[in-house]
């Protein structure tokens, strides 16, 4: 019996990076929904079933930190990851992971973006597609 297909949400300002990620994300067996809107990100969170959250750096409206912020404020709790779109220094990811995120990766790394969502799910919630808890991520210490 296979599992079922996690529910990833995605923000960023790029239309085109949106549908090139959810194609990649959907041929890695995710069901995505996508969106460049901050506020209805946070409405599609409260409204609906998510496993993980990918926010761009720079999404509409208001910067990753900040959305962390509001989204750390939402009763319920989900994984989230920040996709640089260029090499950052390595305060801001420690500053984004302080803020709650689980991992901060480069945007145009799709497969890599796909791994860490895996990686985070096996690390909360134990084995999934036959692979053990526990393994090395570059997720957030």
């Amino acid at each position: 019996m296979s599992s079922p297909k996690q529910n990833i949400l995605v923000l960023d300002c790029d239309p085109e990076f949106l549908i090139v990620l959810e194609h990649v994300l959907e041929e890695e067996g995710f069901n995505t929904t996508t969106t460049w809107d901050a506020r209805e990100a946070l409405v599609l969170l409260a409204s609906a079933r998510f496993d993980a959250l990918l926010v761009g750096e720079h999404p509409p409206e208001v910067k990753s930190a900040e959305f962390l912020k509001r989204l750390q404020a939402q009763p319920k709790s989900i994984p989230c990851i920040v996709l640089q779109s260029a090499a950052g220094y390595p305060f801001e990811a420690q500053y984004l992971c302080a803020l709650g995120a689980h991992a901060v990766i480069p945007k145009w790394k799709h497969e890599a973006i796909a791994e860490q969502i895996w990686q985070i799910h096996r690390r909360l919630y134990g084995t999934m597609n036959g692979t053990a808890a526990g393994e090395q991520s570059s997720a957030c210490a």
